[in-house]
């Protein structure tokens, strides 16, 4: 068994030699960068968002109203608050991506509305 993977493994090795080095180096570059692209941090493109202190910190007062955010309620958008919206967001039906948009705010308006 061992010996057909070896043979199949070379085989495989030595017909991609034959059709190019180049264009199956291109091939698994192209694969690799797809891959890098599907792997995305979701944390960092949240805390990449400009968004202005206040709406940050209006986020922070109904997070903060609804239990989910424990932190100062500063304007500064961090991991902490970051962590907050996507926990709101998943208990709430949304995209749970951390991203501040305005389906997000307004869901916390509402949210912290009913708890007040």
């Amino acid at each position: 068994m061992k010996r057909t993977v070896l043979t199949s493994s070379l085989v495989l090795v030595l017909g991609l030699a034959a059709t190019g080095c180049k264009d199956a180096e291109t091939r698994a570059q192209e694969a690799q960068a797809k891959i890098r692209e599907q792997l995305k941090d979701p944390m960092a493109e949240a805390l990449a968002q400009k968004l202005p202190p206040e709406k940050v910190k209006e986020a922070q007062r109904h997070l903060a109203v609804l239990k989910e955010y424990l932190g100062e309620t500063n304007g500064v958008l961090d991991s902490v608050t970051v962590n907050a919206i996507q926990a709101f967001q998943d208990s709430h039906g949304l995209d749970a991506n951390g991203m501040l948009t305005d389906q997000t705010l307004e869901s916390l308006r509402e949210a912290a509305g009913k708890k007040s």
